[in-house]
């Protein structure tokens, strides 16, 4: 079995495509079916999804859609608090439409506090890195092109540092210790 977590960041890119060429050359390789396995919690169209990543004889594999659905109340007028459930932790989603307005909310919001970033191009954690330095914000980078020198800057700041923030892609090294983490930030990722 191969399981593909968050399934919709690949429907539809060349990554997506990619990753489906590998599956169907895997199984060929192999000479039997190998079970896909897509995990989302962010999906509008399941269904859609499921046709994909079946691959390239849908009808051939079955497939089936599990818990597609979670039916929330039209507004936020329609039903008290009290009748949608709550995910445990604080999650918050704001829209900042773009870099500069993200350096903005980031540099103003949360002082003291340790964040750390992801972005989902090495372009954007430059960009970003940059409009928070140009906001008097202690910034540590990292993503794969960096120097070992400046990796392990920001490696120290995971662990030492206070009211910083640490953009990265999601190519940050894995067994790092990133210490006690006040907020984590996802944009574009």
């Amino acid at each position: 079995a191969v399981v593909v977590d968050e399934v919709h960041a690949f429907a539809g890119d060349d990554r997506g495509w990619h990753l489906l060429a590998v599956l169907e050359r895997l199984e060929r390789l192999t000479g039997r079916r190998i079970q896909r396995v897509g995990l989302s919690a962010t999906v509008g169209n399941p269904d859609t999804l499921l046709t994909w990543l079946q691959g390239a004889s849908p009808a051939d594999r079955p497939g089936r859609v599990i818990a597609p659905a979670v039916t929330l109340p039209a507004s936020a007028d329609a039903a008290s608090t009290t009748d949608v459930p709550r995910p445990a932790g604080e999650v918050e989603l704001d829209y900042v439409g773009s870099l500069a307005n993200a350096a903005k909310v980031i540099s103003a919001l949360h002082r003291g506090e340790k964040r750390l970033v992801f972005c989902d191009s090495r372009k954007q954690v430059e960009e970003l890195g940059a409009a928070l330095r140009a906001r008097d914000v202690t910034v540590f980078l990292s993503h794969a092109s960096l120097s070992t020198d400046e990796r392990a800057r920001s490696e120290q700041a995971f662990a030492e540092a206070r009211d910083c923030v640490i953009v990265s892609t999601s190519t940050l090294e894995l067994g790092i210790d990133v210490g006690d983490l006040d907020r984590v930030i996802q944009i574009d990722s």
